[in-house]
């Protein structure tokens, strides 16, 4: 009974209903983020400049050290007091101390160390999210390839199919001598040329297969196939404004400006050299001539002091100044790159507002001019079966067609993916 019930889904469903479900570009997005290694990367990243920020946050805080000594001397030490040898300590001597120190001023290095750590850590944070808006990218773009290179191989073979089709009625024609060979011979040849551009059509689509497979952190086992999908096409707000929304949300200039402030912090951290480093200390310490410096007979057995410390390295030939000025070179020079960053984004989002604008324009002229080549190559394909034009007409009215469709697709695919750009350009987050 069960494997009769088994026999009846495999019939109402087919073998292909085990298959994995076609994706729409949204959940191939969201697979791609979960299993792309470029994601895992960026995050190991964050990772690191978490833990790296963590470090120098203990930097403000008390350091507890530990130290430990044994020496062996060949004679116990001794004085001489009025021509008395005294002995002053044994021969085997143990010490051993523990320490701890409180930084008190550091010349701001300490702080400024840590704001450097925060903004790598916030630097990180946006690395990860210009990442993923790289791969929601990568991975629309890759779709709507898919989709493309699936449409051209159906034009292919819809093409190869009605040109063998036109190669048997020309046969037809020369075997009774109502054509000339030459025409079997141009149809022979068209119909070769369509079953090669078949070939290389297959071969694209394996192509663009593989390198969304590759993205999405799929095998190729099943197949993934993406579902159609109806772009919308609304209105666009005035491209100012897409500008400016895009200098406000692109990570890249939130990063940039990020690295200037480090720079900033940088400079403190090389004019610290120029102030004192204040410390406070306290240490308490044990001597002895036994392994834990218990026994002492000679002096006092333990000890216990605060201090405090102040080092200060008040010149260098120039050194601190010369680090100084560098990192102030180099904040100069981020922010000039700031600038160019902020021009090529202007450029990015207006090319891709132009790209889409064009992309919608095309779509109604596409859309009529594949109906006008359907209908010609079909009057034209009447016309030669009933011997009112030639066998080159036909051939061209096919190739009008094959373009047709192929400009059609890649209009409404190509707007898709100026869309995706577009909205990459914006700085647009995750669907």
């Amino acid at each position: 009974m069960r494997y009769t019930w088994l026999t009846i889904i495999i019939l109402l469903f087919g073998i292909d209903g085990w298959a994995t479900a076609p994706l729409t570009i949204d959940e191939a997005v969201r697979l791609a983020l979960q299993n792309n290694p470029q994601i895992h990367e960026q995050m190991a990243y964050r990772e690191a400049a978490t833990m790296g920020e963590r470090s120098t946050r203990t930097d403000f805080f008390p350091r507890l050290s530990a130290a430990y000594a044994y020496q062996s001397l060949a004679e116990a030490p001794f004085v001489n007091i009025n021509g008395n040898q005294v002995t002053t300590n044994s021969r085997d001597q143990h010490h051993w101390e523990v320490t701890l120190s409180q930084p008190l001023f550091s010349g701001f290095a300490i702080s400024a160390r840590h704001r450097i750590a925060q903004l790598g850590l916030s630097t990180q944070d946006l690395a990860l999210q210009q990442t993923r808006q790289m791969i929601i990218l990568n991975v629309k773009t890759r779709c709507f390839d898919l989709l493309m290179a699936k449409k051209n191989l159906a034009v292919a073979k819809s093409s190869t199919a009605a040109l063998a089709a036109h190669e048997t009625d020309v046969r037809k024609f020369y075997e009774n001598g109502l054509g000339p060979l030459n025409d079997l011979l141009k149809a022979q040849v068209a119909r070769a040329d369509a079953l090669q551009r078949q070939h290389r059509a297959e071969a694209d689509v394996q192509q663009v297969l593989t390198a969304l497979c590759l993205l999405l952190g799929r095998d190729l086992d099943p197949p993934i196939d993406i579902r159609e999908t109806q772009q919308a096409n609304t209105p666009l707000p005035a491209r100012d404004a897409l500008v400016d929304q895009a200098l406000t949300d692109r990570p890249e200039i939130a990063m940039m400006a990020q690295a200037i402030q480090s720079k900033a912090s940088e400079q403190q951290v090389a004019k610290s050299d120029y102030y004192p480093r204040i410390e406070l200390t306290g240490k308490y310490q044990q001597d002895g001539n036994d392994l834990g410096a218990r026994d002492n007979r000679y002096t006092n057995q333990y000890n216990a002091s605060v201090g405090l410390q102040a080092r200060w390295t008040f010149f260098e030939f120039g050194k601190t100044r010369a680090k100084a000025i560098r990192a102030k070179a180099e904040q100069r020079a981020l922010e000039q790159g700031l600038a160019a960053m902020r021009d090529d984004i202007r450029l990015q989002v207006v090319q891709a507002y132009l790209d889409l604008d064009v992309a919608a324009k095309n779509i109604q002229t596409a859309t009529t001019a594949l109906d006008q080549a359907r209908e010609h190559w079909r009057i034209t394909n009447l016309l030669y079966q009933q011997q009112l034009t030639t066998s080159t007409e036909v051939l061209d009215a096919r190739s009008f067609l094959d373009r047709a469709q192929s400009a059609f697709h890649e209009a409404h695919y190509g707007y898709g993916a100026a869309m995706a750009r577009l909205e990459w350009a914006m700085g647009k987050g995750e669907p």
